[in-house]
């Protein structure tokens, strides 16, 4: 069997697949995933466990010294502190989460856990066994790896997160979609693969980890959600980090349609229709190396925009955005990672709650000189999620703007600022689903902290 290391999602940046490399206990990302322990040790999540393996030789006979065994290791555990490692969930876990478990017994039958209420932590023991404790007990219920054939994991997940709105099938058709910066995807009309996508969205994730190059790897670049029934993006979503926020290149400029997608924008949509061709995942934010910058003028990374809101009022934006990741004086705190969202209202959608002066999210033809090769949205917006790991808190907000062909005042920002909640009434889309339901709600619901953000509204 091979050993796993583990880590929490929501608190580091490694890119990988947690349905296949976690384990439900350490973060609740999988519910019912099967932990495979009749070979070698399982290894906890500790930096230095691997350091502290034990030897157990498992052809070894244990059935005659279980009981004295398991007395032995486990009052020698306070020696091998370093070797400990405690699994959520703790009061409070985290993740936010419970978890229950069932133990497949190698003499056969099992030992259940199914409250996940019931669990408060568990310690695991690498190369030894693991010390589960309930809420309210003083002492462990405690197993060797001898002991065990397998663990099975079943976490109380978020109720609104992509991989339980998906499916078993989203780890293997959509791997990346558990990351914290994307919104609920489409998931009943998504297509995993161009060839069946006519009508449907496709999750399009641009990355540089396939460069030949190491040094021009630097993650995923953005991941967006295209319409092919409408021919428009419904959004594009990435992270800003001290790990892909340099600058080693200059603007690339080749606008280019999408091969990836089943119903592409194409240059000609935009020629002569006096709309400039809008990032969403902006060249500046992405200047690391020329792939890199390259893959943020495919098309379907666009939205036909006025250039007086391109050049103007979105701009100004992007540059706060930027700001907020990089330069800690421009927010209340240390900024680790910056999840950020970004789209337009690309449907027709018949809510008063929508706008303040029309029912539409987007443009009519005889609106905009009879263009009608893509969707004009009536409204741009962004979604934010900053995170500090030194205190393991998020903060969030949203800017909501029309999109107009005048110019529109930039000096006071928060005067676009609104909730997360109030940008999901208006637009439909839950952001930050992935979230632990309890931060997620906290965070959403909050009014925009302008203090924290250091922005003001006109008086």
């Amino acid at each position: 069997m091979k050993k796993v290391q583990y880590f929490n999602p929501i608190i580091d940046t490694i890119e990988i697949a947690p349905c296949q490399q976690l384990m439900a206990g350490s973060n609740g990302i999988t519910a019912n995933d099967d932990i495979d322990l009749s070979g070698d040790p399982i290894l906890g999540d500790a930096a230095d466990a691997a350091g502290h393996e034990f030897d157990v030789d498992n052809d070894f006979d244990w059935s005659d010294f279980k009981q004295l065994l398991l007395i032995l290791v486990f009052t020698l555990t306070s020696l091998f502190a370093n070797a400990q490692v405690t699994v959520q969930p703790a009061g409070p876990s985290p993740d936010g989460k419970k978890h229950a478990m069932t133990l497949y017994l190698a003499g056969g039958g099992t030992a259940e856990f199914n409250d996940a209420e019931a669990i408060d932590h568990v310690t695991y023991l690498p190369g030894i066994g693991i010390k589960i404790y309930l809420v309210g007990q003083e002492e462990s219920i405690d197993f060797l790896y001898s002991q065990l054939e397998k663990i099975e994991y079943q976490a109380t997940l978020n109720i609104n997160a992509n991989w339980e709105k998906v499916g078993e099938n989203m780890w293997t058709d959509y791997p990346e979609a558990w990351r914290l910066e994307y919104p609920q995807v489409s998931y009943d009309r998504l297509s995993p693969n161009k060839a069946g996508a006519n009508g449907k969205c496709q999750i399009i994730v641009k990355t540089t980890d396939t460069e030949v190059d190491p040094s021009e790897r630097f993650g995923i670049t953005y991941s967006l959600e295209w319409d092919n029934s409408l021919k428009a993006n419904r959004w594009t979503c990435y992270q800003l980090h001290a790990g892909n926020t340099m600058t080693n290149v200059k603007r690339n400029d080749d606008f280019k349609a999408d091969s990836e997608v089943f119903n592409s924008s194409e240059l000609s949509d935009y020629s002569g229709s006096g709309f400039s061709r809008g990032h969403l995942c902006p060249s500046a934010d992405r200047l690391c190396s020329n792939t890199q910058n390259k893959q943020t003028f495919f098309l379907t990374n666009m939205q036909p925009q006025y250039q007086s809101h391109n050049g103007g009022l979105w701009s100004r934006l992007e540059s706060q955005v930027r700001d907020y990741a990089t330069d800690d004086s421009k927010t209340g705190a240390h900024c680790d990672t910056l999840y950020v969202v970004k789209a337009a209202t690309i449907a027709d959608v018949a809510s008063d709650a929508l706008t303040e002066n029309s029912t539409s999210g987007i443009y009519a033809e005889n609106e905009v000189d009879g263009y009608n090769k893509l969707i004009v949205p009536r409204y741009f917006y962004m979604a934010l999620l900053h995170y500090n790991k030194a205190t393991d808190t998020y903060r969030a907000i949203a800017f909501w703007t029309k999109h107009l062909s005048t110019t529109q005042p930039v000096g006071n920002l928060g005067d676009y600022a609104i909730s997360i909640n109030k940008l999901e009434e208006l637009t439909g889309l839950d952001f930050f689903c992935n979230l632990p339901d309890d931060i997620e709600n906290n965070v959403e619901k909050e009014e925009p902290d302008l203090e924290f953000w250091k922005i003001t509204k006109s008086e």
